[in-house]
């Protein structure tokens, strides 16, 4: 192969043999990355953004390891392997730009992170990852559906206005608004930002915009709309962010593309905790129960119930609204009794903006079940009597009731009661088998021993939780856990301790492209080294940190890091 100036051939930093083209290999993960294996044992995976180096790093160690996680977690770097990084590598030319650039003048942004364990490691493993590798799969050469879109007229991305998307989503021009998202990423945030919009009805006409526009975009570039939907769930999890309109628009997007996104259906009925929430929630779920009801009811969408009897007007009147979208038959009862409920509430029907009565908003959501029913029975299909979600065992029934009950106690302040009363309920949800509840349960208990300042106390429930959610393959609500994990160990001065959950943590926020909390988790990585006396790993994690965040745009928080990596430098060559 022909070699032009200022491309180098892929070789390997260990022994300079030349590389393999990475594939494919068996079992996938998360990532998604491909995999090679050098002759002199150095394993690596190809990142192809160069923004998952964290996780790139970590599913190379795997890789060597033969996916033993016991093993890979319990090594040292620079005792039990060595680590290195090549960066600029161009997958479907197979070579290294070493500046970073190709002729054209195009950024190559793939990485290459290799893992070399030590001599006595690779006897025991590496037969596993060469095996592996070669029975791998070469990933096509083609370009992928995102590196196909083609930038506007003359190799350069546009930019658009603000008031230019605006306007086209007050006219409803969704063809026109996927076209500019697909040159300008930040369409999408320019529409987000209408959610704050001084009258209600330009936010509401952005939720369905927004969520319309980002299902189709889905369809080029998912990886773009991913990053759109963590960021609304984390902010609708962050009780100090102001979140109008991330829910609704969570539910919009799975409405809109159900076989992309409908996983997430979980994450927005896990939240029904949280009663401030409860209207955007049943809102969202009604909206795509009404297209999809199926994909609902495959989750524990009986919560749903028990809203029916809420204090807020608005809350029983949107449980009845989303009921009688989904078609739950099984609420029939439950919504008789509401037919006189005559509170007034303030409802977003996917139209128009309108106050109405929870009674005839109960009304309707009868009507809508009877007339499916009778349409069924003209067309001949016969329906089956739904379960009745009310026919729970009695114990679980008086849990959730409990369950509740200790909820609003924990709203008050009364700690003491809240605590007694979500023990209580945890070990009737535990024996039942209930490991969702369980986990909703243990994090409140943590909560409640943070608030009362017993760190200790709070660890144990917090770890349950998080085994459950990683279980259960939750990246969001693990990354969640983790955080709290951490913030334990970090309050108890255990800062050893906190590595394995820092690192973990980090190989989900970059799958789940989320640079904000890649940078922060390599600052926390970085502080802890430095406080073990590893200044050499501690400055390597702080300048990456401080990369992410300066090419995020957090100049203060670059900056900032900035100055701490010059005085840690000055304070090494001192001694």
């Amino acid at each position: 192969m022909s070699i032009s100036k200022g491309v180098i051939e892929p070789r390997c930093p260990f022994c300079s043999q030349r590389l393999p083209r990475p594939r494919q290999v068996e079992p996938k993960r998360l990532g998604d990355f491909d995999f090679g294996v050098c002759e002199c044992g150095a394993v690596f995976a190809h990142d192809v953004t160069g923004h998952n180096l964290g996780a790139a790093m970590v599913e190379a160690l795997g890789f060597a390891c033969d996916d033993d996680w016991d093993l890979a977690w319990s090594l040292m770097p620079g005792e039990d392997y060595n680590d290195a990084l090549i960066e600029g590598y161009d997958f479907h030319r197979h070579v290294v730009f070493p500046k970073g650039y190709d002729q054209e003048g195009n950024k190559v942004r793939g990485a290459l992170s290799f893992i070399r364990l030590n001599d006595d490691l690779q006897g025991v493993k590496h037969d596993g990852a060469r095996t592996r590798f070669q029975e791998g799969s070469e990933r096509p050469l083609q370009p992928t559906a995102t590196e196909n879109i083609s930038p506007a007229k003359g190799g350069k991305r546009r930019r658009y206005s603000k008031r230019e998307v605006e306007r086209l989503v007050k006219e409803k021009d969704l063809q026109r608004l996927v076209d500019m998202a697909l040159e300008d990423k930040l369409v999408l945030r320019k529409i987000q930002r209408l959610l704050y919009a001084a009258d209600f009805d330009t936010r509401w006409q952005a939720v369905l915009v927004l969520g319309q526009v980002a299902a189709a975009l889905a369809r080029h570039d998912p990886s773009t709309v991913g990053d759109l939907l963590r960021r609304l769930l984390y902010s609708a999890n962050d009780s100090a962010a102001t979140n109008w309109g991330a829910i609704e628009t969570v539910g919009e997007i799975i409405r809109n593309q159900p076989s992309v996104y409908g996983s997430f259906v979980r994450h927005i009925l896990g939240l029904v905790g949280d009663v401030p929430s409860r209207p955007a929630i049943l809102w969202a779920i009604g909206r795509i129960g009404e297209l999809h009801p199926k994909l609902v009811r495959n989750n524990s969408f009986f919560v749903m119930f028990d809203l029916l009897d809420a204090e807020e007007p608005e809350v029983r009147g949107h449980a009845a609204w989303a009921l009688g979208r989904i078609k739950a038959r099984e609420a029939e009862k439950a919504l008789e009794r509401l037919v006189d409920d005559d509170a007034e509430f303030t409802l977003f029907d996917g139209e128009s903006l309108k106050t109405t009565t929870v009674g005839k908003i109960a009304k309707e959501a009868l009507d809508s079940m009877k007339d499916s029913e009778n349409k069924a029975a003209e067309n001949g299909v016969e329906q089956k009597a739904p379960l009745d979600a009310r026919r729970e065992p009695p114990e679980i029934i008086a849990a959730r009731q409990a369950y509740q009950e200790a909820d609003i106690l924990k709203n008050r302040g009364q700690s003491l009661d809240a605590l007694a009363k979500f023990e209580e309920v945890l070990s009737i949800f535990d024996n039942a088998g209930y490991e969702v509840e369980v986990a909703n349960i243990c994090e409140k208990i943590g909560d409640l021993h943070v608030m009362r300042g017993n760190m200790k106390a709070a660890l144990s429930p917090y770890q349950r939780t998080l085994a459950i959610c990683e279980k259960k393959n939750d990246p969001i609500s693990t990354v969640i856990m983790l955080e709290k994990v951490i913030d334990i160990y970090r309050h108890l001065k255990e800062y050893d301790k906190t590595l394995p959950y820092y690192f973990r943590a980090l190989e989900l926020v970059e799958k789940l492209s989320d640079v904000k909390r890649s940078a922060l988790f390599l600052a926390g990585i970085a502080d802890v080294y430095e406080r073990q006396g590893k200044i050499d790993e501690a400055l390597d994690a702080y300048r990456l940190a401080e990369r992410l965040f300066r090419g995020m745009g957090a100049r203060e928080k670059a900056d900032l890091l900035k100055e701490g990596i010059e005085a840690l430098e000055a304070q090494q060559k001192k001694g």
